[in-house]
């Protein structure tokens, strides 16, 4: 079984801390959506059956029930999805009418991502979002009343302009309604964006680490009180509930990307897509399928560091059993880096992580790589 993700670049308007490859844009749209068909078509020998499919962006809400229907019939026609587990689908507050929703329901969308980000108007204009804070909430109501179960909501944490209580009644909102998955991004400031412009020009400054240390440790006292599971750094799920498509990427299962700027991953073997639409739709319209995709074998070295680097961010952690029988040459190493960093504190006996483990999982990653 393997992933399958499709990614839509198109937006309303570009965030200002999206690093993502997404275009203020919908021209072309029509033409994209032919060839996502296109390359569906020439890559389904790269993967079989399905397990999980993934609609990211961008904002896949731009798109038309129709031009969703048509991807998904090509999916259908291409690949075995009669297994298939989950289908999500990411969209913004302000497209989540009933309407829209049933249909993608109908199309069997299974799960799911809304873009809240935040419940303060003042958060969300100042993140050049479209949507305003009754509007998430309303997203939030219709998709329940259309009889979704499995909803996900993303917000972010550390916000230069916001504060901290603002993020409690973020938590505090979210809860209220019967979701079942929240997940909670630390604002990275990604290079060339504008809200990076906007903290080197002095528009802003940083959060700093011991604000940030703080909101992190009250979200997942906060959301394990109601019932969350914190499984990942910034995952949080009602039981059973984790994310099956972003679980598979961190447990290297493969997985197949489709559209400009999509990765896949299959054994040892690394592709993506150009970050260009222009020259994505102009290669598969000649039929060009090699000029905007590149690929690397990964050497076992490079497919250990990655391991180290994807469990440590899993709050079940590391597994000695699959080191010693997937990475045999490194087995040694990793009983003392581990023992280390049980001994450091980073690490329960078990191998998962420890609150310390958490605050400083980059400085983990280091030690045991």
């Amino acid at each position: 079984m393997a992933s399958l993700y499709i990614h839509i670049p198109f937006c309303h308007h570009k965030c200002i801390y999206c690093g993502f490859y997404s275009l203020a844009s919908q021209k072309d749209k029509d033409l994209y959506v032919d060839c996502l068909v296109k390359e569906l078509s020439h890559r389904r020998d790269f993967i079989k059956n399905v397990k999980t499919i993934y609609f990211g962006g961008g904002t896949p809400s731009v798109l038309t029930l129709d031009q969703v229907s048509k991807i998904m019939n090509a999916i259908a026609m291409y690949y075995d999805i009669s297994g298939t587990e989950e289908i999500t689908f990411e969209l913004n507050s302000e497209n989540a009418t009933k309407q829209y929703l049933g249909g993608l329901k109908s199309l069997g969308i299974n799960r799911l991502s809304i873009g809240v980000q935040s419940f303060d108007d003042k958060d969300l204009r100042l993140l050049n979002r479209s949507h305003t804070s009754i509007q998430s909430k309303q997203a939030i109501s219709n998709a329940i009343d259309v009889g979704f179960e499995n909803i996900s909501i993303d917000l972010i944490s550390n916000l230069p302009f916001s504060s901290f209580d603002i993020w409690k009644t973020n938590l505090e909102t979210a809860v209220s309604f019967d979701i079942k998955h929240i997940s909670c991004y630390t604002l990275m400031i990604d290079e060339n964006t504008m809200l990076e412009r906007m903290i080197k020009n002095g528009k802003y400054a940083q959060v700093s680490e011991q604000r940030a240390l703080e909101e992190f440790d009250y979200t997942m006292s906060f959301l394990q009180d109601n019932d969350f599971i914190h499984y990942e750094t910034s995952s949080y799920a009602k039981p059973c509930y984790q994310s099956k498509h972003n679980t598979a990427y961190w447990t290297f299962e493969s997985y197949l990307g489709i559209g400009a700027s999509a990765h896949s991953f299959k054994k040892s073997i690394r592709c993506w897509n150009d970050s260009n639409l222009e020259k994505y739709i102009a290669c598969i319209n000649n039929n060009d399928f090699n000029s905007f995709c590149q690929s690397e074998r990964l050497s076992l070295q490079e497919r250990y560091e990655e391991y180290i680097m994807l469990s440590a961010r899993m709050q079940k952690g590391l597994n000695a059993d699959y080191v010693q029988k997937t990475f045999p040459a490194f087995y040694d190493k990793f009983q003392r880096q581990v023992k280390r960093a049980i001994d450091n504190g980073y690490l329960n006996n078990d191998l998962s992580l420890t609150k310390k483990g958490w605050h400083l999982q980059d400085t983990l990653i280091l030690e045991l790589i």
